[in-house]
């Protein structure tokens, strides 16, 4: 068996998850994990699937063949697990006006520090009260249960001051309210 990262990029309609579903079975493939979303207008998806080695070219031609489908790129994943089982999941959420280099400087404070990233996920929305656009990332990371994230914290302190965004870190150490108001991901 052989696991792969099917990757895909097409028209938005109803059916298509379905589509796709359907040929990974068809394939003999197992649906492992996937993400997918809705992106101006376009879907875009991955999903991690694990099949007979031999069946690998069958799927990515089934795959293409997919009707409005633009991209497709089956990749070999490196290993089905997601995370090494000693870290704990970090949460990291920035909240403020839109404006260009907010996730080059969030994410770039994270790499300095060694956390990968396990999950992201951003939004822009109309605020409330102003109409101004606000942006909103979301940012999951693995660090070890012992890490210290002073540094981590104090980075991303100045970036909240430099682009004058709120930036939330939840550890499970702080006792923050505000976290009820922040939807889990999943």
């Amino acid at each position: 068996m052989r696991t792969v990262v099917v990757s895909l990029i097409a028209a938005d309609r109803p059916g298509l998850v379905t589509e796709l579903a359907a040929v990974v079975a068809e394939q003999g493939g197992n649906w492992l994990e996937s993400q997918m979303g809705r992106l101006g207008g376009t879907f875009a998806g991955a999903v991690l699937v694990e099949l007979e080695d031999e069946r690998v070219e069958d799927l990515s031609a089934a795959v293409r063949d997919l009707r409005d489908v633009d991209v497709v790129e089956v990749t070999a994943a490196t290993t089905a697990a997601t995370a090494d089982p000693g870290d704990a999941p970090v949460r990291v959420v920035a909240i403020g006006q839109d404006q260009p280099g907010i996730v080059r400087e969030v994410t770039r404070a994270l790499a300095d520090r060694g956390l990968g990233i396990r999950e992201f996920h951003s939004s822009t929305s109309d605020a409330p009260m102003s109409g101004e656009r606000l942006f909103e990332a979301t940012a999951v990371v693995g660090a070890a249960e012992d890490a210290d994230l002073t540094d981590l914290r104090t980075a991303l302190d100045e970036v909240s001051e430099q682009l004058r965004l709120d930036i939330q870190i939840d550890d499970g150490e702080e006792d923050n309210p505000a976290w009820g108001e922040v939807p889990e991901l999943g």
